[in-house]
């Protein structure tokens, strides 16, 4: 299970504990209801902004890639065909000659 679902499991679990600790009034518990509020919404904030930062972070590096192979449109051809062959050879590598 990634880090993002198990936030989220635990976030619906919070939330879920708050609304059966709804019908309680009294005043510790409505300021524990008030406490975890608050943190649910920092967590949801922050995991936001993490997720935001993630897909900038990728724009920028697909970005900047682009940008490399239309000025270095050889060097990438280059690049792509060493990988393909190292990738072929580890693929036929391991097999037997059949006679």
């Amino acid at each position: 299970m990634d880090k993002n679902a198990s936030i989220n499991d635990l976030v619906a679990d919070a939330e879920a504990l708050l609304s059966r600790l709804g019908e309680l009034k009294s005043p510790e518990i409505q300021a524990l209801r008030d406490k975890v509020e608050a943190g649910i919404a920092d967590a949801k904030k922050n995991l936001s902004r993490q997720v935001q930062w993630g897909a900038d972070r990728f724009q920028e590096m697909t970005e900047s890639v682009v940008e490399y192979v239309q000025e270095n449109p050889w060097v990438a051809v280059a690049a792509g065909t060493a990988i393909a062959v190292a990738l072929i050879y580890v693929a036929f590598a391991g097999r037997k000659q059949q006679d």
